[in-house]
């Protein structure tokens, strides 16, 4: 079937993909002057009777879709249909799907598999406390930008799931990331989508499905019946903290599961922050491991800088407190909030000042942007030579400025921990250290929060 001229008032530029019961469109709006991504369900794939079902259904799940405005969320646009189609316009999103990223990036490194699933579960976390469930979260249904920006894709756009389908020549794929809930055609929550993101943390980590059988018949019986086996074991040098949040993310009874997206992202923060000291299942440091635990055992290790052993207190390399603020805040840029634990720990490691920053930069993704964080640490390192170094700490630094109150600081952090998680022990510190007064406090706090509208709910109230 030959693309169309135009779908409403949408100029068509060319066909994106095909669906089960249309095509895909790369569109352009002539008022506005964008690109769009035009969905389509065609009369002629269904008979009369599934069309007019289809239609309603496509219809409310494009409601519900356009309900959705967050950054990690493909949007909607419009809903429109004539006689020979309905269609959907959305967001057009330049990227490729994380399933081929996967293909393309086996052993993806561990900072960036965080960044993706931090990404996904506040996505799914925003959809699920606005009332709306995916049903259908798989690595395909994710495209992956520049720097690892993530958007999710077909929210709320459910599949219809009937005999003629079928007849018609819809395959439905191998369900290796739907729930067993619905597999057993039980009502669906947000704890269904909770699993199929487990499933892609698992395949992230390991490179391998966790039900993998030969036939969809046998790969339905191991989701409903079968524990996949712990990551660490496919792995050995992927640290052991993940096992136990896999394991519960992919809990058979929704009950025992993660019962929303944060607490999942909570969890996960956790385990990554462990990672960075705790012992693999092999016996080993995960520090001396490589970053990037994706893929057989057998798979080339990603380069790195290997940490070396940490050196004794009077080798400690010591920096100037201006430096170290510089070089937390350059690579906060690239990997965000976890930047300040990364330099406190590499700091801890490092010998020399080259080798701090060659360890800082092993944790930026490879490639134009690691290129250019190594050069800016080139001109961090000569400012660096003209200032003195800071004196060993022989207290421990206070921890909190006398200009906020513990009861203050203690509420602070109860709120940012609604939208971050645990990471807002980690940031308290630095924003009251930084901050004049309560107001510039929350601001800078806000500032981790990655949702314009939670933002604003973060900030509601102050002067």
């Amino acid at each position: 079937m030959s693309a169309p001229a135009r779908i409403g008032k949408y100029e068509i530029r060319g066909q994106l993909g095909m669906g089960a019961m249309g095509a895909v469109y790369q569109g352009f709006d002539p008022v506005i002057e964008r690109l769009v991504a035009i969905k389509t369900i065609l009369a002629e794939y269904l008979e009369h009777v599934e069309y007019a079902s289809a239609l309603a259904r496509f219809k409310r799940e494009a409601q519900a879709g356009g309900r959705l405005q967050h950054p990690g969320i493909v949007g909607i646009y419009e809903y429109g249909e004539d006689e020979r189609m309905a269609f959907i316009v959305m967001e057009y999103v330049a990227g490729k799907e994380l399933r081929r990223l996967m293909r393309e990036r086996p052993g993806l490194p561990l900072i960036d598999v965080f960044e993706v699933m931090k990404q996904l579960l506040a996505a799914l976390d925003y959809a699920h406390r606005n009332g709306v469930v995916h049903r259908d979260i798989k690595p395909s249904n994710v495209m992956v930008q520049d720097a690892m920006k993530i958007k999710v894709m077909d929210f709320g756009v459910a599949r219809i799931e009937n005999a003629s389908l079928t007849q018609t020549g819809t395959v439905l794929g191998t369900p290796t990331h739907i729930a067993p809930e619905q597999l057993a055609g039980q009502t669906a929550d947000g704890r269904a989508d909770l699993w199929g993101a487990g499933v892609i943390l698992y395949e992230l980590l390991t490179g391998e499905t966790p039900f993998a059988a030969d036939t969809p018949v046998s790969v339905m019986y191991k989701v409903m019946h079968v524990d996949p086996v712990p990551p660490s074991t496919i792995v050995p040098t992927l640290p052991a903290a993940f096992d136990a949040v896999l394991a519960r993310a992919l809990e058979k009874d929704p009950a025992k599961r993660f019962q929303n997206a944060r607490d999942f992202a909570n969890s996960l923060v956790s385990a990554f922050l462990a990672a960075r000291s705790a012992p693999t299942r092999d016996g080993s440091s995960s520090t001396t491991q490589q970053d990037a635990p994706g893929g057989p055992a057998s798979a080339p290790p990603v380069r790195r800088a290997t940490p070396p052993p940490t050196p004794p207190a009077s080798a400690a390399l010591t920096l100037a407190p201006e430096t170290l603020e510089q070089v937390e805040v350059l690579l906060s840029r690239c990997i965000g909030p976890l930047a300040r634990h990364l330099v406190r720990t590499s700091l801890a490691q490092a010998r020399s000042v080259r080798e701090f920053f060659s360890l800082l930069a092993a944790n930026v993704p490879a490639g134009g942007e690691r290129a250019a964080f190594v050069r800016q640490l080139a001109q961090i390192e000569k400012l660096a030579a003209t200032r003195p170094a800071a004196p060993p700490a022989t207290t421990p630094p206070a921890t909190a400025p006398a200009l906020f109150d513990a009861s203050q600081l203690a509420l602070a952090e109860k709120r940012l921990a609604e939208y971050v998680g645990p990471l807002a022990r980690v940031l308290i510190k630095r924003a009251a250290n930084d901050s004049g007064d309560i107001n510039e406090l929350y601001r800078n706090l806000a500032k981790h929060i990655d949702s314009e509208r939670e933002r604003a709910a973060f900030l509601k109230g102050l002067a």
